[in-house]
């Protein structure tokens, strides 16, 4: 990354940090189940070059006008979301993937399924929610370059691999040999599937062909290679692996060979530090974004973890969160965000030099 680009981090955004209402950016309008605000939200402020735009949420089958089953209907018909019979809204999403073929893959450990979203064809579908690989508490999902969709189950600690068609073509994951695992993500290249292991404080990472483990990475501990409540993963273009490591409040880099690299933050209530990461993800250009639950937000980093900016804050409108968790960045590099609280996911777009 060029120096030049630690001017995206304005003295203003700083002071706004805690402010109320969408950091860097006016008071948009409601949020309409997806629709977009009547002007464009964008992060920083004018006159400064946007880099981050709000495009769009998802809820649930209302976005596309299918049929209408929201909470309440639901409950009318018996169909209780909370309960994780077939509802068909979101309303604890956890984590997100996009596959080559531009859907949206979301876990929702409450309504206990994966959420699809076909943003092309307009169609609501599902993943596991049947049959003999019927999920339980979904959590980490992550989908290879073949369309295989995987999915931790933290009840069942296991991860299945599902066909286009919904069958369960591979299950991840012995005997015990899975306390919890979590985020999930993808290496197509070397076709390793990374799991993060929450209760077992380490990332455990699979062959994507035979379900074999291949190698385990780390244990409880501080230092840098060890983890304290890891939860989500992210895996970038050059096959380098990004571990929120919650509890010890950083992130942590390794090689595609499983050797620590790096790690970076620190916990505080500055920008730039953090209290609860959760979503970590990388675009085409390196940047880093980390989505904290107890700021309401995401922070963008530079491939030298450098603070560029940071998006949001405590709310319920276009561009605020309530209790964020995963994140995902896809090739187009729309940002999209699990925003628990609000039971919905925002997509967002990183501007290519500051592209409007």
């Amino acid at each position: 990354m060029r120096h030049r680009q630690l001017t995206w981090l304005v003295p203003a955004l700083v002071l706004a940090f805690h402010a109320s209402g969408v950091a860097a950016a006016d008071k948009p309008a409601k949020d309409k189940k997806g629709a977009p605000p009547a002007r464009p939200l964008t992060w920083p402020l004018p006159p400064e070059q946007p880099r981050i735009r709000y495009v769009t949420s998802y809820h649930g089958a209302d976005d596309f006008k299918t049929k209408k089953t929201g909470r309440w209907k639901s409950l009318l018909l018996g169909q209780d979301p909370l309960s994780g019979m077939q509802a068909d809204t979101l309303v604890k999403p956890y984590a997100i993937a996009v596959g080559t073929n531009g859907r949206v893959y979301v876990t929702d450990t409450a309504v206990r399924r994966v959420f699809v979203f076909d943003p092309d064809a307009k169609t609501l579908s599902f993943v596991g929610d049947s049959g003999s690989g019927k999920l339980t508490k979904p959590t980490g999902i992550a989908v290879d370059d073949d369309g295989t969709v995987f999915v931790a189950d933290a009840t069942l600690n296991r991860v299945f691999g599902y066909a286009a068609d919904g069958r369960v073509v591979i299950a991840i994951g012995k005997d015990g040999e899975l306390k919890s695992p979590a985020g999930l993500a993808i290496d197509s290249t070397r076709r390793y599937l990374y799991v993060a292991d929450t209760a077992a404080h380490q990332v455990l990472c699979y062959s994507t062909a035979d379900g074999s483990l291949v190698r385990a990475i780390g244990k409880r501990g501080g230092d840098t290679g060890e983890f304290n409540f890891l939860t989500n993963l992210f895996v970038d273009r050059n096959g380098r692996l990004f571990v929120s490591d919650t509890m010890n409040f950083r992130v942590q880099v390794f090689d595609a060979d499983g050797h620590a690299l790096r790690a970076f933050g620190t916990q505080g209530d500055t920008p730039g530090s953090f209290n609860r990461p959760k979503g970590v993800a990388v675009d085409s250009e390196g940047h880093i974004y980390v989505a904290d639950t107890s700021f309401n937000n995401f922070q963008v980093f530079d491939a030298e973890d450098r603070l560029l900016l940071f998006v949001g804050a405590a709310g319920h409108e276009p561009g605020e969160f309530y209790l964020p968790a995963g994140m995902y960045v896809d090739r187009r590099d729309s940002i999209y965000v699990a925003d628990q609280g609000n039971s919905r996911v925002q997509v967002f777009q990183y501007l290519r030099g500051g592209a409007k």
